[in-house]
This record gives C-alpha cells, structure tokens and sequence, in this order.
C-alpha cells in the first residue's frame, strides 16, 4: 500500500503543480493587450511600459501563451495601418494613427533586437516586427507631405516642418536598420531575410525620395558586400534586386 500512497501523492502534486502552471500562464497572457482586438499605438506602448518596468516578457512566437499576442503585435489589420492606408478617413487622423504608433512600435524592434544579442532565440520576430515597421513608415512618409499642406496657414507651420524632417530622417535609420538586418544572416535565417528584403522592396518607393546620396552610397555598398559572400542563389538574386532598385531609383510595379 505504500507505493501506491507515493504514486497517488506525487500524482496529486503533479496535478497541483500543472493546474498553477496553467494559472500562471493565463495570468501573464492577461497582462498583453488582447489578441484578438485591433491595436492601437496605447497597445503598443502598454506592452513597451510593462516589459521596461514591470518585467513582463516580449511576446514569441515559440511560446504558445503568447505566440497569438505577436502574431496581433505585427498584424496589418491593427488600427495604425487599417486606418493609415483609408483614403476615405481624413489626412490628418491617418497621419495622426501612423505617427503615435511608429515609436512604440520602433521600440519594440529595439528591446528585440538587444534580446537577440544577448543570444535570445528572436531573430524571426525582430524580422518581422521590422517589416511591420517599415510598413508603418512608408505610410507616414507617403502622407507627410498632404498632412503638411493641410497646416499651410498654421502659425507654427515651421515647427511642422521641422518635424516632418525628423519623420524622414528616422525614416531613412529604420530603412538602414531593415538592410542591416538582412545582412547579418549568422542570426537571420534564410526566410527572415527574404522577408525582409521582400518588405524592404515594398517600402522602397515611399523612401526613395527621400533617400540622400550619401544613404544610397552606404546601402548599396552594405547590400555589394553581401552578395559578394552570399552563396544561396535565392538571397543572391533577391539581394542583388534590392541592390539594383536603391542605386537605379527603381520602383517596384
């Protein structure tokens, strides 16, 4: 009878020891903004605040208690995007969206990426979060100029634009950091990087403009070096298009 009282402890130990698991689980799941709601740029900087100050872990996607909450962090249905892109809304509310979201979004990508350095396992959600970034960004930049003329007669127009040349040149960093990250393919696997080129082309018409000589100088050296020690066919022509579009001023069709 002794064995048995043993088995049916440690049984009823286990048990207790799943059923708080499962609690714990639920209670952290309860601290994410809810994944099956549209969010909004408070969502994004409520996660942002909670991981900063109360320790709450960034969202994966290996993580069953959290892989629907980053599948909704990167979600083009969010409002900043759904709204950003409605012509019917507007100029001003679409710039308004896009705008309050891109830091929060911006500073998810940055405590990814310092995870992933730390030798986290994050790479495919940093690829990710920052093709959704770069989403964002190309709205913004494609709504700057109409937002600007909306405030011609403003007495603060200057300010304005003085903003808006801040818009575009964290624009051009985040599209430098987009290139960055498909270089460094020892973290990246070969899908993140054609993500992320696939996203870097599809942003490259709002960024073009506004692209100086030096940053095309820079990104298509960064992307000739790559190719130059790329051996995988499919990142080679998929790089080299890239490449080929930033230096001819190419506009994808």
């Amino acid at each position: 009878m002794g064995w048995l009282f043993k088995m049916l402890k440690a049984s009823v130990w286990l048990f207790l020891w799943s059923g708080l698991a499962v609690q714990s689980a639920d209670a952290q799941s309860e601290r994410y903004p809810p994944h099956d709601e549209a969010w909004d740029g408070t969502s994004y900087r409520a996660v942002v605040q909670r991981v900063e100050t109360e320790g709450l872990p960034l969202p994966t996607l290996s993580n069953p208690a959290t892989k629907q909450v980053f599948e909704r962090m990167v979600n083009v249905d969010n409002i900043p995007l759904r709204m950003g892109l409605n012509r019917d809304l507007a100029v001003t509310i679409r710039f308004q969206r896009l705008d309050s979201a891109l830091p929060a979004v911006h500073k998810l990508a940055v405590l990814y990426s310092n995870e992933t350095q730390k030798g986290k396992p994050y790479a495919t959600e940093l690829a990710r979060l920052r093709v959704y970034e770069s989403k964002i960004s190309a709205a913004l930049l494609d709504l700057s100029e109409p937002y600007l003329s909306t405030l011609a007669k403003d007495k603060r127009y200057q300010v304005h634009v003085a903003y808006l040349d801040q818009v575009k040149s964290g624009a051009r960093q985040l599209y430098a950091d987009l290139v960055q990250g498909m270089t460094e393919t020892g973290r990246h696997s070969k899908s993140d990087v054609l993500e992320m080129i696939e996203g870097a082309l599809d942003g490259l018409p709002s960024h073009q403009p506004i692209f100086t000589n030096e940053d095309r100088r820079a990104l298509v050296q960064r992307l000739t070096q790559q190719i130059s020690i790329t051996t995988d066919q499919d990142l080679k022509k998929a790089l080299t298009q890239l490449r080929d579009a930033i230096e001819h001023r190419q506009i994808r069709t």
